[in-house]
């Protein structure tokens, strides 16, 4: 433990941190416990240490996916009606209207906390992007340092890489952005990618740091040993323009034109149709909706590459994941994730986020599956720095560092 840390946590439990959902926000308040730092954790969705007994109100097939922590339940809150009020946002019937619903929720949440920090008078407060306006107010009131949490790029340059699809209400989301960012002391984004475009946007670069995320490969998953069977591609995540799904789709019917060289599956849910659609109707290709976290490490285990060729991503959080079982991928310039595969060359594949260049790196490697095993065992290498652990203690030395 470096200065700082020491410092902070002779201080006693001095940090509070609320999200509306979850992210990866129990990682780093598990990171502020293990350091003596954290005060409290607030979220919209729930985790639970391992002996703890799952919440009655829980459906039996949400269970699986509840994440583990180390926090204890005396030092957590996850509101039963709040979890209701974010569910409730399925109701709505267009895209438009669920993303309009699902910040106001975040807002609501913004609000709710404001007043409770004003009665918890931490030293400071962790809060996430587009749900910390009121809350850094009231940590201001009360002389506390005030932390944002952005996991996504700055919306100026997600402005300009895709359209966001909103019946009005993406301006008050942008304003809020704006107003968390001029309050807070410290700005943690998960990637340089991320950091850079705060600075574009006229960011003071000192407040801003990049912390990269990680993974952390759970028990009894190995991974498959190498048959004669076609490459096994997966795409995780939402099916959508962003995640570039219809290159992704396109490419891979080019892939399999002329003979069955290849399977993809695809894991995860969508909140427009039309991929789910077109993805049912390309040769050998599965879909399966959100799984378990465990069951999703399995179905890496089980792949040969994964793709995330993203239009933009800050991080893509699923790469890590894909290598902590071995699994290299093939990324875009535009996921942060690509910083992964920098700092350990020949862990992955970086193209350009166009379908003749996702066609091009398929086609690379069905033709050559050796680079494959190559790019495996540096996966596996890379893994072993981006692992949770090492992400709570260099996110939780940053903060001791800012309390200083």
């Amino acid at each position: 433990m470096n200065g700082a840390a020491v410092g902070s946590a002779r201080r006693g439990k001095t940090v509070a941190v609320f999200h509306p959902g979850l992210q990866h926000s129990h990682q780093l308040a598990w990171g502020l416990y293990e350091r003596g730092m954290l005060q409290t954790f607030w979220s919209g969705v729930p985790v639970q240490c391992v002996d703890d007994k799952p919440p009655a109100y829980i459906p039996a097939q949400w269970r699986k996916k509840i994440r583990s922590t180390a926090v204890p339940q005396a030092l957590r809150r996850h509101p039963v009606w709040w979890q209701m009020l974010l569910r409730a946002r399925s109701l709505a019937r267009t895209a438009p209207t669920r993303h309009d619903y699902a910040h106001r929720v975040f807002h609501w949440f913004d609000w709710w906390v404001a007043q409770q920090v004003r009665a918890l008078k931490p030293a400071a407060v962790v809060g996430y992007e587009n749900s910390a306006w009121h809350t850094f107010k009231a940590a201001r009131e009360v002389g506390a340092t005030c932390i944002l949490d952005a996991p996504s790029l700055h919306h100026e340059d997600a402005k300009r890489l895709i359209e966001v699809h909103s019946n009005g209400y993406i301006d008050e989301i942008n304003r809020r952005k704006d107003e968390e960012v001029q309050l807070a002391d410290l700005v943690i984004t998960c990637s340089d990618m991320a950091r850079e475009s705060y600075l574009r946007a006229g960011v003071d670069e000192r407040k801003v740091r990049s912390v990269l995320l990680g993974a952390e490969l759970p028990a009894g998953v190995a991974r498959r040993a190498e048959t004669a069977r076609p490459v096994q591609f997966i795409f995780a995540g939402t099916l959508s323009s962003r995640k570039s799904i219809d290159l992704i789709l396109d490419a891979f019917a080019r892939l399999n034109a002329q003979r069955h060289c290849a399977d993809l599956t695809l894991v995860g849910g969508t909140e427009e149709p039309q991929w789910l659609t077109l993805a049912k109707q390309v040769l050998h290709v599965r879909c399966l909706a959100g799984v378990p976290q465990k069951e999703l490490y399995a179905l890496f285990a089980d792949a040969d590459c994964l793709l995330l060729p993203s239009r933009f991503d800050a991080f893509g959080m699923v790469v890590v994941e894909a290598m902590a079982t071995g699994t290299p991928a093939i990324v875009s310039t535009m996921t942060g994730a690509r910083e992964v595969i920098s700092r350990f060359p020949g862990s992955g594949w970086v193209v350009e986020p166009t379908e003749e260049a996702i066609y091009q790196s398929m086609r690379e490697k069905v033709m050559d599956r050796a680079s494959i095993r190559e790019a495996s065992e540096s996966s596996l290498a890379a893994s072993r720095y981006f692992t949770w652990r090492a992400y709570r203690g260099r996110v939780a030395d940053l903060i001791a560092e800012t309390l200083e």
